[in-house]
């Protein structure tokens, strides 16, 4: 018993470490493995508030630590990726260019920082819920990852003349163009309103809509086991948080939609009661 009591703890520990060490091999130049880094613990992010709820050993503490651990892996170490793998590869030496990249990059720790307070203060409420409120930061993480991996692979790509049938060196400042928005967009989803679901749980007897979550779960999980066996997991990966963040914000906008239609229904109904 005493081993299971550290279980969850060690898991938030070890997120918080494999965060740390992420930084260090963005720092040393090895940006897939700091992205690789960030996945393991976001993995064990997933595992360590379940397992302490599994065996009845959820606390205040366990909350503090693990938002700590997540502002590490999933704030600092996404920020740094960010900013390290275009001030490394850009050939203007400019100070401008520093601040800019430094502000744009910063958005995933600063909008993360706010989330993971927010996410403390009102736990008890969400805890209860089948949904977060707002992207959480693993997931936004993950997904900045997959972005950086596309890029990689795609720079690495030897035929890249021919695939967009002009001269490669002119991407580097177009790709500063498309992922920087994107960035600030995933930032900004933490902070949002709309609602994204939590990770099913792991049995098919539990709700026919769980079932039909673990379902789409596990096929996700395939894609990503296939995609990484012929060596495409950036790109499995990539449409794996792709669809987690738009399939949500659809169904946000349509249950509202729905709930709006409703309610204008009520109170046409009360009007011609009247």
């Amino acid at each position: 018993m005493k081993v299971k009591k550290y279980l969850p703890s060690l898991l938030t520990l070890t997120n918080l470490f494999l965060g740390f060490l992420s930084i260090l091999y963005i720092q040393r130049g090895d940006i897939s493995l700091g992205c690789y880094l960030i996945l393991i613990a976001a993995i064990l992010d997933s595992l360590d508030g379940k397992l302490a709820r599994k065996i009845g050993i959820a606390s205040e503490f366990g909350k503090e630590i693990d938002s700590l651990a997540d502002l590490i892996s999933f704030c600092l170490a996404p920020s740094f990726l960010i900013f390290n793998i275009f001030y490394s590869s850009n050939q203007f030496v400019h100070e401008f260019i520093f601040i800019y990249l430094a502000v744009i990059s910063s958005f995933p720790l600063l909008m993360g920082s706010i989330r993971l307070a927010r996410f403390n203060v009102g736990h008890s409420q969400e805890s209860k819920q089948s949904y977060f409120i707002g992207l959480p930061s693993p997931m936004s993480a993950i997904a900045i990852c997959s972005i950086i991996l596309l890029k990689i692979n795609v720079d690495n790509t030897q035929n890249l003349n021919e695939l967009f049938l002009f001269d490669s060196k002119n991407l580097g400042f177009l790709d500063i163009n498309i992922i920087m928005p994107i960035v600030i967009l995933l930032s900004f989803l933490m902070l949002g309103k709309i609602q994204f679901s939590k990770f099913p749980l792991l049995s098919f007897s539990y709700s026919k809509t769980n079932s039909i979550r673990l379902l789409i779960l596990l096929m996700g999980i395939l894609v990503l086991c296939i995609s990484a066996l012929y060596s495409y997991f950036h790109i499995g990966l990539f449409l794996f948080s792709s669809y987690y963040i738009i399939s949500n914000i659809i169904f946000h906008f349509i249950n509202n939609s729905i709930k709006l239609n409703q309610l204008r229904q009520k109170l046409k109904n009360k009007k011609s009661k009247k």
